[in-house]
């Protein structure tokens, strides 16, 4: 019996018709068994996902959007992330149900929306559909891990760059490669109890590094008074998607769910989603604001090149490193869940005298190497996090979840809600989704422009 069907299936007994009419109420599905983990853990490993190398580089995009604008910005963009992944779980907990699955991966969850539609081009094109929303994840999750190689190299080269030879750029890749032998010892493990507990470790780490940052943050004269309100165009635009990135959980949302012991928990209205954005919200708009107004225009970046090099501040860039190695192992388990089934099914018949575990640990090395690869091609945080958030981070926040909504949805409410509710719930999908068209196609024209200006600088 294989993985998926050995899951225990998920079954409502009742209240269908009432969870359709008010929108809000839950897919009742029972207790999951096996490889699951619990609600506490479930925050620890969803927020552990949130914190991450983008929130350090939060208060330079505070600088490059202005200080209150970037302060509004903050609270918009942590609600319309809660809203897109409340939407997302409600969705494929539904879809779940009606196909008789006790759970679905993104993927399979948009192939499922459109084998369920009433429209016969998104039935005809399940397939085509589900892959571009993989492939989008794919780029997502890749670009993540990337970035978390960056921030350790980065932070090792501002620990010993002074004792090194060569450009910054080459003393990038040097951190980088020695980063790498690490990253693949972690991503050799596949169990989300396992990931889940790198995930402990590693917020632990992360609260002790975040913590004396603040410290020190918060003892820099203020200067809120003296920063600018707002900024340009393209600086907050840019903003908009280092902010999005530094909620970079959303692709966690759906295997974090998957493997919860009690699924109704998730949603529930102190349950995991809420209780974890509640508290990424109150993280990332606190380091945004001090570590913007503790350092001003002199902000780096990534913050923790502002703190100093010795004593207990040296040991602050260690534990943030020994974080965000530990945490690529939960980016990287998206890729994994996603793809690997199909890999080894297809890898198999075609190469069936190759043992398993080679096919295993060799998959998994591939994309660590192709993480790799893209973090020495393009070493530059300010680059990579905005041009990550702002298309894969706001097509999965912003423009998947609502699209999806809707067409799961479409003829439930038809029977089930009145006009005005049916076009309430309509109207907002639509300008969310109008919301992340615009911020793509702005992001991506102010992130080439940015990076097209990058490489005609002179390496320093």
């Amino acid at each position: 019996m294989s993985e998926e069907e050995g899951r225990e299936r998920a079954v409502t007994a009742e209240g269908d018709a009432e969870s359709m009419n008010d929108g809000r109420a839950l897919v009742q599905t029972p207790a999951r068994s096996g490889d699951v983990i619990t609600p506490t853990r479930a925050v620890l490993t969803l927020s552990k996902s949130m914190f991450n190398a983008g929130c350090f580089s939060l208060p330079y995009a505070w600088k490059l959007g202005g200080l209150w604008v970037s302060f509004v910005m903050s609270f918009v963009i942590a609600g319309l992330n809660w809203y897109g992944n409340h939407i997302l779980v409600r969705a494929s907990q539904h879809l779940a149900k009606k196909s008789d699955r006790s759970a679905l991966d993104y993927g399979h969850f948009a192939k499922k929306v459109c084998d369920y539609s009433d429209i016969r081009f998104l039935r005809n094109n399940s397939k085509a559909v589900m892959y571009f929303v993989n492939v989008t994840i794919l780029f997502y999750q890749l670009g993540m891990c990337s970035v978390a190689i960056l921030f350790i190299s980065d932070n090792l080269v501002n620990l010993v760059g002074d004792h090194l030879g060569g450009t910054r750029h080459q003393q990038m890749i040097m951190m980088a490669t020695v980063s790498l032998f690490f990253i693949l010892l972690t991503n050799m493990f596949t169990e989300m109890r396992i990931v889940s507990f790198f995930a402990l470790v590693s917020s632990v780490f992360f609260v002790i590094g975040a913590a004396v940052i603040m410290q020190f943050t918060i003892q820099q004269p203020n200067q809120w008074d003296k920063l600018p309100a707002s900024t340009n165009f393209s600086g907050t635009i840019t903003m908009i998607g280092m902010s999005m990135y530094a909620f970079e959980g959303q692709t966690m949302i759906l295997p974090i769910e998957n493997k919860l012991d009690n699924p109704a928990a998730f949603l529930a209205p102190f349950g995991v989603l809420s209780t974890t954005m509640m508290i990424c919200t109150a993280f990332m708009t606190a380091l945004g604001f001090f570590g913007y107004t503790g350092f001003g225009d002199a902000i780096a970046p990534t913050i923790t090149t502002n703190v100093p090099k010795e004593g207990l501040y040296s040991t602050v860039n260690v534990f943030l490193m020994l974080q965000s190695l530990l945490g690529n192992s939960i980016a990287m388990y998206v890729v994994y869940d996603m793809f690997f089934n199909g890999f080894r099914r297809k890898f198999g018949a075609r190469f069936p005298n190759v043992p398993k575990w080679l096919s295993d640990k060799g998959f998994r090395v591939f994309w660590v190497l192709v993480t790799y690869l893209m973090a020495v091609l393009i070493p530059r945080l300010e680059i990579m996090i905005p041009l990550v958030g702002v298309t894969s981070g706001t097509l999965c926040a912003l423009i998947f979840p609502p699209f999806f909504e809707m067409i799961t949805f479409w003829t439930d409410w038809k029977g089930l809600l009145t006009h005005r509710q049916r076009m309430t719930k309509i109207f907002i999908n639509c300008v969310v989704m109008a919301i992340g068209f615009f911020a793509i196609i702005a992001g991506v024209y102010t992130n080439i422009s940015a990076i097209i200006s990058s490489f005609s600088q002179p390496e320093p």
